[in-house]
């Protein structure tokens, strides 16, 4: 009889362990990692390094060229981010007395839109925090590029207000924040008084001569000939949706000593590889 106890109690041990031992098998299946489990691993340098991105160029006459010359839709001035336009839809299209649209004369510039964004200052290159900055959506409306512009309004108090537009390329647009960060009053009253205008007589992008690349703040040109570039201008402009650049401003890079074959490093805080846009890309004689 005890040798009989004994064995059943043996057997119940045994029992014990292999039901301990099969929990502990399920739950390391459960809690293994799925790249261990598929037998995967992480080389470092390989996973960790930054993700390098072909940047977008503007294509020539500008993405919005076909609708230059008052061709085609215009900008969407009620679905910005961060602008509110200064009239509704369906509403009259005057604000701060400027009829909408207005031709700036002897330019091909379009003010669509006046109204207040809320978002960073970019114009000039401090991207500070502002709220309800008096604001202009402007088209070039031709099939030229704008090189550079200045448009100046007397406002009701007697002073000035400035929309200041770098490398605008043909048909696009851009939201132009005031120069000076006055801030949007519907009440406000703007005259035009005066304008610098200046057409672009080329924006090239040397496709076949550079590649540039992007990655984490940095960009990388690279000279694809065997021929010494010396210095190379990069100049780009920042997106705010499809249709509109965010800001008059263009941004510049400077690659220096650009040899054969070889490739230049500039760290910007600005470039974006999925919101820029390459507008120009120019050797420096020296």
């Amino acid at each position: 009889m005890k040798s009989e106890k004994k064995h059943k109690k043996k057997k119940r041990k045994i029992l014990l362990i292999c039901l301990i031992l099969l929990a502990v098998f399920i739950a390391a299946v459960i809690l293994t990692p799925a790249s261990e489990e598929k037998g995967e691993t992480v080389q470092k340098g390989q996973s960790d390094m930054p993700e390098e991105k072909a940047v977008n160029t503007s294509s020539a006459g500008g993405a919005g060229a076909a609708d230059a010359a008052g061709n085609g839709s215009g900008t969407d001035v009620y679905h910005l981010p961060g602008y509110i336009n200064g009239t509704e839809p369906d509403g009259e299209p005057i604000v701060c007395g400027v009829s909408l649209p207005f031709q700036v004369a002897d330019t091909p510039i379009l003010i669509e839109g006046i109204g207040q964004y809320t978002g960073p200052f970019v114009e000039d290159g401090t991207d500070e925090p502002v709220a309800n900055v008096l604001a202009a959506v402007v088209k070039n409306n031709s099939d030229t590029d704008v090189e550079y512009a200045e448009i100046r309004f007397l406002t009701g108090d007697g002073s000035e207000a400035e929309f200041h537009i770098s490398a605008l390329p043909a048909g696009e647009s851009a939201l132009v924040l005031e120069q000076n960060r006055r801030a949007f009053q519907a009440e406000d009253t703007l005259t035009f008084a005066d304008k610098l205008y200046a057409r672009a007589e080329e924006m090239p992008l040397m496709e076949d001569q550079v590649s540039v690349t992007a990655a984490e703040g940095t960009l990388t040109l690279k000279n694809l000939t065997d021929t010494p570039l010396g210095t190379v201008s990069v100049r780009y402009k920042n997106r705010l949706s499809e249709d509109c650049y965010l800001g008059g401003i263009a941004y510049s890079c400077t690659f220096e000593n650009v040899g054969a074959g070889e490739s230049r490093e500039v760290q910007t805080k600005h470039f974006s590889a999925d919101n820029s846009t390459v507008l120009m890309v120019k050797a420096i004689q020296e």
